[in-house]
């Protein structure tokens, strides 16, 4: 194999094109929008490490967590941009939490930093904009954060310095089988594309997008769920630390509890952002095989629950510090245990790299690294993370 074709151009598709041509590879990036449109939109720049490395889901997050520093400050050197990795803790004031800080205390003893329990004193004292008053809370040291449109625009960057060939806007792009092992790429109208062939393979790493993409190669569809989020910034001050909290919305059921968090991050610049990756607004149905459904944009609904959320900490004229909202799909796995990985069943030329929900950021550049490393030497993808026969 002398080259490959990555198809996507999110935080996923970015860092395996760089690591491809790192390792001397002719590399071909195609996104069937702009660069970075995709689950780019609903991302805030969280980084936490797992609580544990029990399973290979959560090791592969541990290893992305230590590589973040280094990385972050190579990627710098190559763009020229600060990609603003900063280590600034967070301030965990969730119900639970509120309830029981001991016992979430406990579940982050392995986390690696220090973490210690706040009084309703100190939390004032670390949050003087907020209109709640917790009585306890978490200080936890490990946790950090990114600017993810400055992280894009700091990998295509280094791509393109680096010799990738990034091609963006071309409209939806399917792969079609071809008899018993091959496939081929269609474009719409008269776009020209490399074809697989043994001397190049492609990488599906297109979010959401890579169901419709795939979806007459077989086994298809693949099993995941798009996840719309949503997020605003505020032309508050940003915070010490990144502020993990909860807002019950009357009538919303959330069994998980997943949904109804909501965190407020100190952004590059000084002001601040507020989001729920997994947030209500903008859940519309969306057909599989109809590209015109993996479009997202930010919705009436969205920038209604984040008003609600902001004015639930910040009072109730917030509304009127909103400089910015965005929105993004997030590719979800539906089977148990992580993100897909490596090669496609039966198509030898074919490999894929999707369904990261929450975790792209955080894992993309692992990602990058586990399945280059078993495109070129061999190295082994564990069963979890590949697709079902």
């Amino acid at each position: 194999m002398r080259a490959v074709t990555v198809l996507g151009g999110g935080i996923v598709g970015l860092t395996l094109a760089r690591e491809l041509r790192r390792r001397g590879l002719e590399v071909e990036l195609l996104d069937s929008r702009s660069i970075g449109t995709g689950a780019t939109g609903a991302a805030t720049g969280i980084l936490t490490p797992p609580q544990h490395a029990r399973t290979p889901f959560y090791q592969l997050r541990t290893r992305a967590w230590q590589m973040w520093p280094e990385y972050a400050a190579k990627l710098s050197a190559e763009s020229g941009i600060d990609v603003g990795y900063l280590r600034c803790g967070a301030i965990d004031i969730r119900e639970r939490t509120i309830r029981n800080p001991q016992r979430e205390l406990r579940k982050l003893r392995d986390s690696g930093g220090r973490v210690e329990v706040l009084t309703r004193d100190q939390i004032r004292q670390l949050l003087p904009d907020l209109v709640r008053s917790p009585e306890a809370g978490l200080l936890v040291e490990m946790e950090a954060r990114i600017d993810p449109l400055a992280t894009i625009e700091a990998l295509r960057r280094s791509c393109h310095g680096a010799g990738v060939n990034i091609r963006e806007n071309l409209g939806p792009i399917r792969i079609e089988p071809i008899g018993a092992g091959g496939i081929t790429l269609v474009a719409t109208g008269d776009i020209e594309l490399s074809q697989p062939s043994e001397q190049r393979s492609v990488i599906l790493a297109a979010g959401w997008e890579s169901v419709s993409a795939a979806l007459a190669v077989a086994p298809s569809p693949l099993p995941l769920e798009p996840v719309p989020g949503e997020a605003i910034a505020l032309d508050l001050a940003a915070p010490a630390h990144l502020v993990h909290f909860n807002l019950l919305r009357e009538g919303f059921r959330d069994p998980s509890g997943n949904r109804s968090i909501y965190s407020w991050i100190p952004a590059p610049g000084g002001g601040s952002w507020l989001g729920n990756s997994v947030a209500s607004g903008n859940r519309v149905d969306r057909t599989v095989g109809d590209p015109s459904s993996d479009a997202v944009e930010p919705t009436a609904e969205g920038r209604e629950e984040l008003v609600e959320v902001a004015r639930s900490i910040f009072g109730e004229d917030v509304e009127s510090r909103i400089t910015g909202h965005r929105a993004g799909i997030r590719p979800k796995a539906t089977r148990h245990g992580g993100p897909l990985l490596g090669r496609w069943p039966g198509r030898p030329q074919l490999w894929v790299a999707t369904g990261h929900y929450r975790a792209g950021l955080l894992i993309g550049p692992a990602t990058a690294t586990m399945v280059v490393d078993s495109m070129l030497d061999g190295a082994p993808i564990p069963e979890q993370f590949q697709l079902p026969c």
